[in-house]
């Protein structure tokens, strides 16, 4: 099974908020906070765990018609595989 079948979702223990304090999008976790680009922070918003990595992909390639969607694909997949290695998401089945 392709990753990008896949549905991405934030780990039960993470959570995506403002943080007022840095004016930026972070990921709270038990033990610490992962800072979010603007970027970072529009992906993470998308992976809901209904979604999977292509239609992650699909959304933000609509929304960014200026890009390329290889290179969202790619900026797409390395993030999401950044943060299951963290342990901040996981990839559930289609």
């Amino acid at each position: 099974m392709s990753d990008d079948a896949r549905r991405p979702t934030l780990a039960r223990r993470a959570r995506l908020r403002w943080d007022a304090a840095r004016a930026q999008h972070v990921v709270v976790v038990p033990e610490g906070v992962l800072a979010l680009s603007a970027e970072g922070a529009e992906v993470a918003a998308l992976l809901d765990g209904r979604r999977s990595v292509t239609a992650v992909i699909d959304a933000l390639a609509e929304a960014h018609p200026e890009a390329p969607r290889e290179v969202i694909g790619d900026d797409v997949r390395d993030f999401v595989g950044r943060l299951v290695a963290r342990g901040y998401v996981t990839l559930e089945a289609p």
